[in-house]
């Protein structure tokens, strides 16, 4: 088994994940030390909604190259998503000093994917094969 085999067993994360999580960390640490930490945190939350956008866009293509592209960024964003809505939360939290507030806006960070998920299920995941008959 090669290494990166093992540390993805290991950590249940490939290891550029691996990196762009140590990336958004040193980032994290640079800013904190330069005093630089707000402008960027907002350039990671714009980098994050850049890179959901041209997800998006190459989502429609069907096949090819840029369809694979498409689905690295989809692992990319899922990947990325809790912390950039960290990062966003707390950025919000230097403007609203509303506790309740920031408290709902970060259920809705956190529960909004999920919720999203459930109510755009796939319209085929109903169907059973006829091997498989349902006992009505």
């Amino acid at each position: 088994m090669k290494w990166q085999q093992r540390v993805q067993v290991k950590t249940g994360l490939s290891c550029w994940q691996i990196m762009l999580h140590l990336s958004v960390l040193c980032a994290l640490l640079v800013g904190w030390k330069t005093a630089t930490l707000i402008p960027v945190g907002i350039g990671l939350c714009l980098l994050y909604i850049a890179t959901v956008i041209l997800m998006f866009a190459l989502q429609s293509v069907r096949t090819g190259r840029l369809r694979d592209i498409g689905d690295f960024l989809e692992e990319l964003t899922t990947t990325w998503y809790f912390g950039s809505a960290m990062i966003a939360l707390w950025l919000l939290s230097r403007v609203v000093e509303n506790k309740f507030l920031i408290a709902g806006a970060g259920l809705a960070m956190i529960a909004g994917p999920i919720i999203y998920s459930l109510l755009a299920k796939d319209k085929t995941s109903g169907n059973f094969a006829t091997k498989h008959p349902v006992r009505r």
